[in-house]
Parts: structure tokens; sequence; C-alpha cells
């Protein structure tokens, strides 16, 4: 009911003081990729190769079920990408490419409404975390999950086949991050690192596959300054990958509870 009110509230705004640029607009994986690019001055998306749109808040859904069209979010160094998925559904399959990829020196805000699963191609996180920026995952109006599975050797929050991943956020949401074959659940893919990771809310399941670790390292990846303050937590490691920490042969330090 807030998210209607609000926007309600928008449309009749529209028609007195606000300009419709301002507006978050809704945005279907059915009728193509979507590439999401944030600077400094201003927010565009694009859809299947067409003309960037101002939208400071895209809404993206996927209305008819499964599709292996995906989401591209970059956001250039002291700009802030935000994006809210509602009930999408992505499955690039195994030859495919990550569900999601975030990238850039900037940050990305991922809010979550509906129902949301992803699952990404070998040697691909379901969301990949690329760049220095902070990836921070939300749920403010506390209806939001998101499934995220990683392809073999691709973490299911993180970096793909031998990418770290790093400076990756969770406040809220029902969020289940499943690692394939050597990745980590969050963190990094098979031979990547996890680092910088922190949990303050929600409920988080992270699962590594074999030889990656909950929360930390995939296989052979080290895990560090990993912290977790509030929320419900459970991290699993497969393989000898530790729950919390570093994947099989990595290490693990760094980490507080």
């Amino acid at each position: 009911m807030k998210k209607i009110m609000t926007r309600l509230l928008s449309l009749v705004l529209l028609g007195t003081f606000i300009p419709s640029f301002v507006l978050a607009a809704d945005w279907d994986l059915d009728k193509g990729s979507i590439t999401v690019s944030a600077t400094v001055e201003s927010q565009t998306v694009s859809q299947a190769g067409g003309s960037p749109t101002v939208d400071h808040n895209p809404v993206i859904t996927s209305s008819s079920g499964t599709t292996n069209n995906t989401v591209t979010i970059t956001a250039e160094k002291n700009a802030t990408a935000n994006v809210t998925l509602e009930n999408v559904n992505i499955d690039t399959g195994t030859r495919g490419g990550a569900a999601i990829t975030t990238s850039g020196e900037g940050n990305v805000n991922i809010e979550l409404d509906g129902t949301n699963r992803v699952q990404s191609g070998d040697n691909h996180a379901g969301v990949e975390k690329k760049g220095d920026g902070t990836l921070t995952i939300t749920d403010e109006n506390k209806d939001g999950s998101l499934t995220a599975t990683g392809g073999n050797y691709g973490a299911g929050i993180g970096g793909g086949y031998e990418g770290s991943g790093s400076n990756i956020a969770i406040e809220g949401g029902k969020v289940k991050a499943i690692g394939g074959t050597h990745g980590a659940g969050i963190g990094g893919g098979s031979g990547g690192s996890g680092s910088n990771i922190t949990i303050s809310g929600g409920e988080v399941t992270a699962q590594g596959g074999v030889g990656g670790a909950g929360i930390g390292g995939g296989q052979g990846g080290s895990g560090s300054n990993i912290t977790i303050s509030d929320g419900k937590v459970t991290a699993t490691g497969a393989g000898a990958g530790a729950g919390i920490g570093g994947g099989y042969e990595g290490s693990g330090k760094g980490i507080t509870i």
C-alpha cells in the first residue's frame, strides 16, 4: 500500500511542480536487456540498445516470468546508482553471462521489492560485483527478497571466476546467495577473495559451493574484514570452505560479529 500511495502521489505532483524526469519509471526486462549508468550529474537507463532516458530510480521487472535478458549497472567515481528490482526472474543459462552486473568506482544501491531470482551462467556470479564502489542491498518496505545463484566458479553475490567480491553491504531483505562450484555464497568466485563485507539487517542465507566459504573467499581465496552487526545470518561453507572466512586453502581474518 505504501508503494501504491507513493506512486499515486508522484502522479499528482507530476501535474503541479515536479518535472517528469524526477519520477521513477517501470522497465520490463521482457523488452530487452537494461543498462543503468550513473554520473555525478545524472542517471540514465537504456534498453535493448535504445537511447538513454533520464531516470534516477528505475523500477526493473520481468512481467511474463523467466527471461535471459540482463541488467548492467555502472556508477562513475563519486556517483551513486539507484535501482529497484521488483519481481525480477533472470536465468541466463549455463553459457550465458551474469544476470546482474554492477561496476565502476561509484556506489550502487539495489532496493528489493517482491520476489526476485537471478541465475547466472558458468564463470559468473548471480549478482556480479566489479569495481571499487560499494554495492548495497536494501529493503525499505520490508517486502522484498532476492535469491542469487552463481554459475560454476562464480559466487552467489560477488566475484566471477578468479574474481574477488569486495565492498558489499546488505542492510535488509530476505537474501539468499548460493555460490557455484568453488564459489562463495557472498564474496569471491573460484580463486577470488571476499573482503569488506557487512551485514546490518535482514535475513541472509549464504551457501558456498564446493570449496567456497558461505561468506568470504572462494576456493583458494581469503575472507577478510567481514562484519555482522544485525539481522539473522546463516552462512555455510562446503568442501572445506569456512562458514565465514576463507575458502579451501584460503585464510580468514578480521571477522566481527
